[in-house]
């Protein structure tokens, strides 16, 4: 995730992507906009191909989630649930099925779930 800076809160009055820790900075400006997408907090970005991907980029998961992003259903290596691991949205890798930990809130990952 990226944090968009307005003008002038920068160091230096250089355009560009003002290194952070975090790969947090100024959206690019020399980037075709298909390339990059703005999260469910404005002020943060993402690249384009990080959504969908059932990786919480944004922090809120709105690269992940509607009203913000559409992405379709889950994916063969992945099952829809409700996560309760913050790295991921709406679905969980298969591999976390039946393992004897719950990623699930409703523990259809260790019940339901056919496994990997």
């Amino acid at each position: 995730m990226n944090k968009i800076f307005p003008q002038g809160d920068s160091d230096d009055n250089a355009a560009g992507t003002k290194a952070l820790p975090r790969g947090e900075g100024d959206m690019p400006q020399n980037l075709p906009s298909f390339l990059v997408a703005r999260c469910g907090d404005p002020s943060f970005w993402i690249y384009s191909d990080q959504k969908c991907d059932g990786t919480n980029n944004c922090g809120d998961c709105s690269d992940e989630l509607s009203p913000v992003t559409i992405c379709p259903p889950c994916g063969p290596g992945w099952w829809r649930c409700p996560s309760t691991v913050f790295g991921y949205c709406g679905c969980i890798p298969r591999s976390l099925c039946r393992d004897h930990t719950q990623h699930c809130s409703d523990w259809s990952d260790e019940y339901s779930c056919p496994g990997p």
